[in-house]
């Protein structure tokens, strides 16, 4: 059983990239025999084949945005809380639990649960009393974790020389297609929220005179109207798009900028681009500095180099391989994640 993340249904964009793994992936792991639950906010989707229990309550707040130093408050009436009670209630029915959420609640319930239960945590370090509890129940021997990256684990200091399973993550090769004659256009494909940094790339795009296809739901819509202001007609909202549209958008860009001002725990535009083919200039840390091989697949930028740097990384992105940039991409098939997320889910099981 899947308890999905809190912040909006599955379908939504709400979750970000989260929400493409587990729609891609259940499909697969049912395919492969197993029988998988969801408990998700009302008004999700259900991935093909999968036994969906939708929980009605208050969203919660994404992690993404809040302050470190925030403290949490269980409700009553959230969806947090009456989802994890619903797994509660319906963990007989599964050899094992999966909780995917950053929220102090799932880690303080997990010695409760009599069915084996594992995190996969899709986001960095946030917020400091979520930290607490899950340094807490992993010193306790309670946690059996899972990350998309090394360097998302970094970013926990009490996981330093620990060893915990990453997952990275998936796209779909043949959605994503390659194309070796891309415009001259730029593109950049996100969640819209401060943390992702996007007044640089409109920053960029006015720094070349070129343009921009923005891609991706408006979480924070003051942000939204701040940095959309002064940023000219060659910028270009295109709306929170299905996987063929994007791939429209990826495969027509000449480099897909990736300008997150936190630390990625891994970046599904990053692959998704490379799999079309196009090249990526990403801030070199987090997620994406994993994945973007330095004068191959993308270019690198110091995040102190900022605006300047990234120009000069479209410039010298201009001259890359566009079939090396998808080689990289066929690395981070769903159907190698789904052998990562297997195996990850029978050893928290105990190996059975």
């Amino acid at each position: 059983m899947i308890v999905a993340p809190p912040v909006g249904p599955i379908g939504s964009g709400e979750a970000g990239g989260v929400e493409t793994h587990l729609l891609n992936l259940a499909p697969i792991l049912v395919a492969r025999g197993y029988e998988i639950g969801m408990v998700a906010p009302a008004g999700s989707l259900a991935p093909a084949g999968v036994a969906l229990y939708p929980v009605a309550g208050d969203a919660s707040p994404s992690a993404t945005r809040a302050e470190r130093a925030a403290t949490t408050v269980a409700r009553t009436g959230g969806v947090l809380e009456n989802m994890w009670d619903q797994a509660l209630r319906l963990q007989r029915k599964y050899d094992v639990v999966i909780g995917v959420s950053y929220d102090w609640l799932p880690f303080y319930l997990t010695p409760f649960f009599s069915t084996p239960a594992g995190h996969w945590i899709t986001i960095c370090s946030a917020m400091d009393e979520v930290d607490g509890i899950i340094e807490k129940r992993w010193r306790e021997g309670a946690l059996k974790l899972a990350m998309y990256t090394g360097a998302q684990v970094r970013t926990f200091p009490f996981l330093e020389g620990e060893r915990v399973r990453l997952l990275y993550g998936g796209v779909d090769t043949a959605v994503f297609q390659y194309n070796s004659q891309p415009r001259d256009r730029l593109c950049w494909a996100g969640r819209i929220s401060p943390e992702k940094g996007l007044e640089d790339a409109i920053a960029v795009a006015r720094a070349l005179g070129t343009p921009l296809d923005i891609c991706g739901k408006i979480q924070d819509e003051a942000y939204w109207r701040a940095v959309m202001r002064d940023a000219g007609e060659q910028v270009v909202y295109r709306g929170f798009l299905g996987p063929v549209e994007l791939q429209r958008r990826y495969a027509g860009a000449s480099a897909t900028l990736v300008t997150p001002r936190w630390i990625e725990a891994f970046g599904n535009t990053v692959i998704e681009s490379l799999a079309c083919g196009t090249p990526v200039v990403a801030y070199d840390r987090g997620g994406p500095a994993e994945i973007v091989e330095h004068g191959r697949s993308g270019i690198l930028v110091p995040q102190e180099a900022g605006v300047e740097g990234l120009v000069a990384g479209v410039r010298a992105a201009a001259g890359l391989d566009r079939r090396v940039v998808r080689a990289r991409a066929d690395e981070f098939s769903f159907v190698r994640m789904a052998d990562r997320f297997e195996a990850w889910v029978e050893s928290v099981c105990g190996g059975s």
